[in-house]
């Protein structure tokens, strides 16, 4: 199998590399379209190889060349490219905001609304493409992060095993009660994505790491709390990742928080769909995928953009359709998956009910169902999504100093960190880091009014 897999690979490369370049010939009617994903930057693509070899297959007028010269770091090498006049039609897009106003992506907004297959995707997904009233990419995959339990460990002491819909104080009860070190067992890997999804399960009208719908609360009591629960959890020896390397060697020989879950010593491992090949195939233990307490999971999109410079958006946003949210690319993509015996790492944005039974087909995830039944509650993670996100949520500096460390004028996300770790009061700054994370959002905004 191996041996066919490499032959099909080299062929298909051999092909690919042989199109021309984002025109038509002049010959016929054959039109070439150039192609960008960093995940054919990844040493086993094949996967991704076959998909572009299915699309040219169904489409025999259309070539598809991969852009070779678009690699990582990928801000970067989309800014050489585009200053050279030479955007790949289709691209993956790590920030449609900046990228929509550096006028790189074009306005697919009439293509999205023709197309049946974007009417598979919840209302939020389908509003996240749009920036300043347009539509500017289409979901390519999604992944999708929560709480993996280890059922067994729960069960062997005495802990009734928490579900999908958990509530934020059932959740921390399992977690405290499951910490042991006379077993040893402890409960949690780390606190630190409390932050993320805490305060949405304490208030329904709060999102992703405390979204209130135009920026970030992290001056609310639901933030406040979150970030105090978690510097608790941090400090008394509940979380891996706060305790010293000396009760480490002494309880958990594995000496990393994946080995101890793994080794059966920790109850509820932070972690996401990209897990879900290792927990198939080598969990030894009777294990869900919950999600977040709440009833919601996080949720952090990939997406595709057509270069507003492409000859052939027509075409272009076929291939994007295709290779991201469309029906028909989604059960070729499980299709080829099961062919090759192998687990996604990403999955299907859509909701279409084929696709979400063929997936769980080869992805048996305990729990994954009632995750995408409840889809429309997920908490959308804004990274590549909302304008002005990695400012306001990690990097915009604050004028904090955290004395200790290398952080003389810390942004959003090290005042946070810290917070949890002890060293400073989140509490000291939270309306100054509030106010500074609004004003990164509404910059971003107002570059499209």
């Amino acid at each position: 199998m191996k041996k066919i897999l490499l032959i099909s690979l080299i062929l298909t490369m051999a092909l690919l590399a042989a199109c021309g370049r984002g025109r038509s010939d002049d010959n016929d009617d054959t039109i070439t379209l150039t192609y960008a994903n960093w995940n054919l930057l990844q040493p086993d693509n094949t996967l991704e190889l076959r998909m572009i070899q299915s699309f040219m297959d169904e489409h025999p007028n259309i070539l598809v060349e991969i852009d070779q010269q678009v690699t990582l770091p990928w801000t970067e090498s989309l800014a050489t490219a585009a200053s050279q006049n030479r955007l790949p039609d289709i691209f993956m897009v790590d920030d449609i905001g900046a990228k929509a106003a550096n006028g790189w992506l074009m306005d697919i907004t009439s293509q999205v609304w023709a197309d049946v297959d974007f009417f598979d995707l919840t209302d939020s997904i389908q509003e996240s493409m749009r920036v300043g009233g347009v539509m500017y990419a289409v979901p390519f995959a999604q992944n999708i992060h929560g709480y993996f339990v280890n059922r067994d460990l729960l069960r062997d002491m005495g802990i009734n095993p928490p579900s999908f819909g958990v509530s934020a104080s059932d959740f921390l009860r399992a977690v405290s009660a499951a910490t042991d070190f006379s077993r040893p067992s402890i409960g949690i890997n780390h606190a630190f994505s409390f932050v993320e999804w805490y305060p949405s399960a304490i208030n329904p009208l709060l999102s992703f790491f405390a979204f209130d719908g135009l920026g970030f609360a992290l001056n609310s009591p639901e933030m406040l709390e979150a970030i105090r629960i978690a510097s608790e959890l941090h400090s008394e020896g509940y979380a891996f990742d706060g305790i010293s390397a000396d009760i480490v060697e002494r309880y958990f020989p594995a000496g990393y928080a994946l080995g101890t879950f793994r080794a059966g010593q920790l109850a509820f491992l932070y972690g996401g769909s990209w897990l879900a090949d290792m927990m198939i195939n080598q969990a030894t233990f009777d294990w869900e995928f919950i999600g977040v307490p709440g009833g919601s999971a996080i949720v952090t999109l990939e997406v595709l953009g057509i270069s507003a410079t492409s000859e052939h958006p027509e075409e272009a946003y076929l291939l994007a359709r295709w290779m991201g949210h469309g029906t028909e690319g989604n059960l070729r993509r499980i299709e080829y998956a099961r062919e090759m015996g192998i687990t996604p790492s990403s999955l299907p944005v859509t909701q279409n009910i084929q696709v979400l039974d063929e997936l769980l087909e080869i992805m048996p995830v305990p729990g994954l169902r009632y995750i995408y039944a409840s889809m429309d509650r997920a908490l959308l993670d804004g990274l590549r999504i909302l304008p002005g996100y990695m400012q306001a949520r990690f990097s915009a500096p604050t004028g904090v100093e955290i004395y200790g460390t290398p952080h003389t004028d810390a942004g959003i996300d090290p005042l946070i960190r810290y917070s949890i770790t002890g060293d400073i009061n989140f509490q000291d700054y939270s309306r100054l880091a509030e106010d500074v994370a609004r004003q990164q959002l509404d910059a971003a905004r107002a570059a499209f009014r």
